[in-house]
């Protein structure tokens, strides 16, 4: 009889995991324990907790040699998907995410996060990288650009934007400076910044800092330099093309109080739950938001 074995795992890593299902199963137990507001939902949380622990038991237990030598294959397949989903995706509040399969329906771009991370951790595991030269950091660039460009079509802002926040993690964890890879942020610190203060001045102050800090060189300097000329100057054009949906989160986000009784409600009623609580809370299942329902 062969004994059951754990498969080798990152132990620190893998208890971050499992606290955070034990957290997300008390936080829907508590926000679902009112009359009338999806009661026993954290039950079927539950189940699919286990069904994902088996899951990642068989995954965590096949070599990892095995997903290297798959990660071009099933990048491959997921742009097609991608792209696939754009013409015969099914449709859902005016966007298409989901391609039809039986009586089950599959998102693509959620494979589509998978290979692009197995593909960019095959990229940084090269023996000769440095991410000091364009070589080495703009192919990484690319391969999460088209996948996020694909997501965002559909259109899926939120899921497409994990693209680029996957691979700034990874650059970060590659050994990319960061004083550069600061650098190359700069861009979306420039479109955040202007959202949030409708200055651009707040971002020069900034800009002047990363550089002083960074110090590079001259011909990363120009090009810093044209890629945030060029935000600034399409930044309206960019509102423009935005969705409806997209401007609405926005706004709402910079000001809730402009619609409090519509799309700015969640976050005003969030906003008093947390303020009535203050930094230690009013206690586990004791939030007047939730227990009068205003959430």
């Amino acid at each position: 009889m062969t004994k059951l074995r754990l498969p080798h795992l990152d132990w620190p890593l893998a208890l971050a995991v499992c606290g955070l299902i034990g957290i997300g199963l008390l936080t829907v137990y508590s926000a679902t324990s009112i009359p009338g507001a999806h009661q026993g939902l954290w039950m079927k949380q539950l189940a699919w907790c286990v069904l994902a622990f088996g899951a990642a038991w068989v995954v965590a237990a096949i070599h990892y040699r095995l997903y290297d030598s798959l990660a071009w294959p099933m990048y491959a397949i997921a742009l097609v998907l991608l792209v696939a989903v754009l013409a015969v995706g099914t449709s859902k509040m005016g966007a298409k995410r989901w391609i039809d399969i039986g009586p089950m329906q599959f998102q693509p771009s959620e494979l589509a996060k998978i290979a692009t991370t197995f593909v960019l951790a095959r990229f940084f595991d090269h023996a000769r990288l440095d991410l000091n030269k364009v070589r080495w950091w703009l192919p990484p660039l690319f391969i999460a650009l088209v996948p996020f460009v694909l997501v965002a079509k559909e259109p899926d802002l939120g899921t497409g934007l994990s693209f680029p926040v996957m691979l700034v993690a990874m650059y970060f964890w590659a050994g990319m400076p960061l004083g550069r890879l600061l650098l190359g942020l700069s861009p979306v610190f420039n479109v955040a910044l202007f959202f949030v203060t409708g200055s651009i001045w707040w971002f020069v102050a900034l800009f002047a800092g990363l550089l002083a800090f960074a110090r590079p060189k001259i011909t990363m300097l120009v090009g810093i330099l044209a890629i945030n000329a060029a935000v600034a100057v399409t930044l309206p054009q960019m509102w423009n093309h935005m969705h409806d949906y997209q401007r609405r989160r926005i706004e709402t986000f910079l000001n809730p109080d402009h619609d409090p009784y519509g799309a700015g409600y969640q976050i005003i009623q969030s906003k008093i739950a947390i303020g009535s609580g203050g930094a230690t809370g009013k206690g586990y299942l004791k939030g007047s938001q939730k227990a009068l329902s205003f959430l």
